[in-house]
């Protein structure tokens, strides 16, 4: 009897030292990512919304803005760890001394960018001596590049007016301009406005405009294990959309603050990239299309003047937790 009370005393011991030990351990901060509207960027809110990131065993905290640069400086000052930007901003930070690492691929812009241009201008080859604005030493203008490629010219033949690409419409409204490389809702409603039309989409140049999670290389370091489960929430909801799109467009558009059919309208625009899409794009051993598109803006970036280091595609590049899944 004495013994068993005293296996009974030891056990409660051991229980409250545990207990003890689990109160005390300080908890784990959430994750938290930077998000702004954009139609290829939402599954990681959705994930949030369908409470896919708890399921897997990591709290996440998105932090939306509205301003889309707000996105960048709050990842850059280190005020989230990571961020939802294209791939040529991750290279612009990047390059500046932000250490950070691109770890999945959400989508690519497919129609939702593109060249608008004035009534009067028919095809790209009516572009030779016009003005078209952009937004020079971005990926718009390396866009504008391929656009005069596949139309038989060079920036010789049109007068490039550099412009940011939420004020093309306006440009072209007052006369400033007579064609533009924007985004929607722009392209379409310049067009709309003007009676002009739309020469070319970035479904004729695709994997330009890449989408990407970008994270703090600290965070990767520190906690691997929940980057690769926020990773693994991203394509569960990705795999939500395939399964229940209506209801997908529906909370991610009421996230943005616009309608189901708005949302499914912008969708149009772009192409998700699911895990297998990722896969193929990070490739095999620094293989894949994603490295060469990579080095192919940063020497663009650079020509340009916009950054004054070029990291190798590799050094931004994390595609572990990608190729875990993919196991």
């Amino acid at each position: 009897m004495k013994k068993t009370l005293r296996i009974i005393i030891v056990l409660s011991a051991l229980f409250v030292l545990a207990f003890a030990n689990a109160a005390c351990s300080p908890q784990k901060p959430p994750i938290r990512i930077a998000i702004s509207a954009w139609a290829g960027v939402e599954p990681a809110e959705l994930a949030a919304q369908l409470g896919y990131y708890e399921k897997r065993g990591v709290e996440v905290e998105m932090a939306r803005f509205s301003a889309y640069s707000d996105s960048i400086a709050a990842l850059v000052d280190g005020k989230v760890d990571a961020g939802m930007h294209t791939l040529d901003d991750a290279i612009r930070y990047f390059s500046t001394g932000r250490d950070v690492r691109i770890v999945l691929l959400t989508d690519y812009s497919f129609g939702g960018d593109g060249l608008v241009a004035r009534p009067g201008l028919e095809t790209l080859a009516d572009l030779r001596g016009v003005k078209i604005g952009v937004e020079v030493g971005t990926v718009g203008h390396l866009s504008l590049l391929k656009i005069l490629e596949l139309g038989g010219l060079t920036t010789n033949d049109v007068t490039v007016v550099s412009i940011p690409a939420w004020e093309i419409q306006q440009y072209m409204l007052d006369g400033k301009i007579d064609a533009g490389v924007t985004w929607e809702p722009y392209l379409t409603s310049t067009a709309e406005m003007m009676g002009g039309k739309i020469l070319i989409t970035s479904r004729d140049y695709p994997e330009t405009i890449i989408t990407t999670m970008t994270f703090d290389a600290g965070t990767l370091a520190e906690r691997p294990d929940d980057v690769q489960k926020v990773v693994a929430a991203y394509f569960d909801a990705l795999e939500y959309i395939k399964q229940n799109p209506q209801d997908a467009y529906q909370r991610m558009g009421q996230a943005e603050g616009v309608s189901t059919a708005e949302f499914e309208a912008h969708v149009a625009g772009i192409q998700y990239l699911d895990l297998v899409a990722n896969l193929d794009l990070f490739g095999a051993e620094g293989e894949g299309r994603l490295y060469n598109q990579t080095d192919v803006i940063t020497e663009f970036l650079f020509e340009q003047g916009v950054i004054q280091l070029q990291p190798a595609a590799s050094q931004l590049i994390d595609p572990r937790f990608v190729r875990e899944l993919g196991k």
